[in-house]
Formats: C-alpha cells, sequence, structure tokens
C-alpha cells in the first residue's frame, strides 16, 4: 500500500469565496484533513464543498468549519442491483480526476490548507 499526501492551499477572495483544485489523482481518498494556521485561518462561518471533478462525488460537504478539522470519508454502499445496503460503506475513488475545493463565507483574505491523503499510484 502506498499512501500520497496531496496538500492544497487556499485564500479566499474579498467576498469570501475560492475555488481551487489538486492536481489529478489516480487511488482512494483515504483522509482529508483542514489546517487552519495560527492567524488568518477561514472564518468560522466558512462552509467547504469538496467533490471529485469528473464524478461530482461528494467528499465532504461541511457548514461553519472554526477549526482544523480531519475527516475519513466513505460514501453508502450498493449491492448488485444499485440498492443502498444499510450501515455498509465504500471507500472514494479518484481515477484521473482532481479533487475540486469550493470554499463560501470564508471572509476576506481567509486560508488554510486541505491536505489529502490517497492511497495509490497517486499523482
Amino acid at each position: 500500500m502506498r499512501l500520497t499526501r496531496v496538500s492544497v492551499a487556499v485564500v479566499t477572495d474579498e467576498s469570501g469565496d475560492a475555488v481551487v483544485y489538486t492536481p489529478a489523482l489516480n487511488g482512494i481518498i483515504r483522509s482529508v484533513r483542514y489546517v487552519k494556521p495560527s492567524e488568518g485561518g477561514l472564518d468560522s462561518g466558512a462552509s467547504i464543498d469538496i467533490v471529485t471533478d469528473k464524478g461530482a462525488v461528494t467528499v465532504w460537504d461541511k457548514d461553519n468549519l472554526a477549526a482544523s478539522a480531519v475527516i475519513y470519508p466513505m460514501v453508502p454502499a450498493q449491492d448488485n442491483t444499485g440498492t443502498d445496503v444499510a450501515g455498509s460503506y465504500a471507500p472514494i475513488p479518484a481515477c484521473d480526476e482532481r479533487i475540486k475545493i469550493t470554499v463560501s463565507s470564508g471572509g476576506n483574505a481567509g486560508a488554510g490548507t486541505f491536505e489529502f491523503i490517497v492511497e495509490g499510484v497517486a499523482l
């Protein structure tokens, strides 16, 4: 198993918004971490929406991101008929696609870093 860390810096515009992308990735997204700097981080009312850009799979959707945080994202799993299996989850793959990070209400010049741990080939 090969793990790769991909870091993306985010700085919001005067409206508190930002859209940034990772490079194209190949592998399973194992974790996402927001690292808030000691000064000038995203406002406590910041909303983030992180999706794969080709498959549009939601990786992390969070309102009021006030502090550093880490998640281990998964999506509901289905059986061979396409029906969700209660209580079952599957990892999120990325295949030659970027991860899109959208920030809103992050404050003027709000900043931070999003770190992704990807299992597989990665970059």
